[in-house]
């Protein structure tokens, strides 16, 4: 009979493993969909970021084309105001040169008139004295009452000679001077024109670069506003990619929470079945009956021992989920990794823990293998420490973002509960 009884009792356990069993996988198999549809979400968000990246890259390098054609024209817009100012300089200098050549011009007119009543007084006064006056060298000898008197008369028709020769010389040589240079001012007013036609060619010429860098600043700013549309573009989608990996973080939660309550009402069940029986046989066998809830079953795996490389990987894992949280809310991520590891409901390492299928998105994204090559942070490693060395913040086994409406402990973004 007793022996009937131990065989139902065991069937009866074997039964509620079975049920827990097929709870697990049946949950596990949900689990799985949710993970696989996290990592294609957490992959699709790296994706968009990588690609906001490079369109934030560009505006950059573009916003930097743009400065620098900004610049350019500054020089192109001090250029032509340096060039107007030259030209503006020049018309002033033909102007002068031109009322210099002018004035110089009236000069030579008036030195030649002179010269011409010079050149008409001499011819007069000569025509007077030698030929209107009749007079010549033997009337004046005649007329002259002395020897003294007509040298005195011959010098002086002498000196008068004499005068009017350097009178005609010297008006002479003023035409000439005032003719070299009114030549010399319309010489260097031509100079001038030439250079006012260069410069009129370097203003074209200035004016032409500054449309066209205003055509190329134009053609940038639409380059850079076209950018910055396709920045909007990507940061709706990754708000859009969030918004649903969110929800699936939720429901992820959710499932882990219920596959939780499930084993632990199987294992409960399973422990008191296996206890009645004992209990059962005990009595029937005579065995001394043990006080109720003198044993209890196991609340964990215990001590954790960490191998060399597990602080880096939950550095880099800590990195991954909580990189932009406080020092506590790192602690607490690397807290719910070591509490899964001395539970004894998940795998009895930190490797086993991080790398278990659908647990950790990083992982499957790829996150977390770039984390891990290119180190965690001190605050993330320091946290990582702490944990590993028995120090935690949370008793929790789980944690997803704060959003999610799951009931927990709330540390910064996040709920762990």
């Amino acid at each position: 009979m007793g022996n009937k009884k131990n065989g139902k009792g065991f069937r009866n356990i074997v039964f509620l493993l079975a049920v827990a069993i097929w709870l697990a996988a049946s949950l596990e198999a949900t689990a799985s969909q949710t993970s696989s549809e996290l990592k294609k979400a957490g992959q699709k968000i790296d994706e968009l970021e990588g690609q906001k990246e490079h369109v934030k890259e560009q505006v950059g390098t573009l916003k930097e084309q743009e400065n620098h054609l900004q610049g350019e024209l500054a020089d192109l817009n001090q250029q032509m105001s340096d060039v107007s100012a030259q030209i503006n300089d020049l018309e002033v200098q033909i102007s002068d040169k031109q009322t210099e050549i002018e004035v110089t011009g009236q000069n030579l007119d008036q030195a030649q008139e002179i010269k011409e009543q010079q050149y008409e007084s001499m011819k007069a006064r000569i025509q007077f004295i030698y030929e209107k006056g009749g007079l010549d060298f033997a009337a004046v000898l005649l007329g002259s009452s002395s020897m003294s008197d007509f040298l005195n008369k011959a010098e002086y028709v002498e000196e008068l000679n004499r005068y009017d020769r350097q009178m005609l010389d010297h008006y002479t040589q003023t035409c000439r001077q005032i003719k070299e240079q009114k030549k010399a001012l319309k010489q260097e007013k031509k100079e001038l024109l030439v250079l006012q036609e260069s410069m009129e060619q370097k203003k074209a010429e200035v004016d032409g670069l500054i449309v066209k860098t205003q055509q190329s600043i134009q053609v940038k700013q639409e380059e850079i506003s076209d950018a910055n549309e396709a920045l909007r573009n990507y940061e709706a989608q990754i708000s859009k990619m969030k918004a649903y990996e969110e929800e699936l973080e939720r429901k992820k939660a959710q499932e882990a929470k219920k596959r939780a309550e499930e084993q632990k009402k199987a294992a409960a069940a399973a422990a008191k079945q296996a206890a009645q029986s004992k209990q059962t046989a005990q009595s029937e066998e005579g065995g001394k009956k043990q006080p109720s809830g003198s044993q209890q079953a196991p609340s964990g795996g215990g001590t954790v021992t960490a191998q060399g490389s597990d602080l880096a990987m939950l550095a880099a894992l800590v990195e991954c989920e909580a990189g932009g949280e406080s020092y506590e809310g790192q602690w607490a991520v690397a807290s719910v990794v070591v509490n899964r590891v001395r539970s004894g409901s998940f795998p009895n390492t930190i490797s086993g823990v991080i790398y278990q299928s659908g647990q950790f998105s990083p992982v499957a994204s790829g996150r977390f293998a770039m984390a891990l090559s290119t180190g965690a942070s001190a605050s993330c490693t320091q946290a990582a420490s702490a944990a590993l060395s028995g120090s935690t913040n949370v008793s929790c086994l789980y944690f997803c973002r704060a959003s999610s409406g799951v009931q927990g402990t709330v540390i910064g973004n996040h709920v762990f509960y």
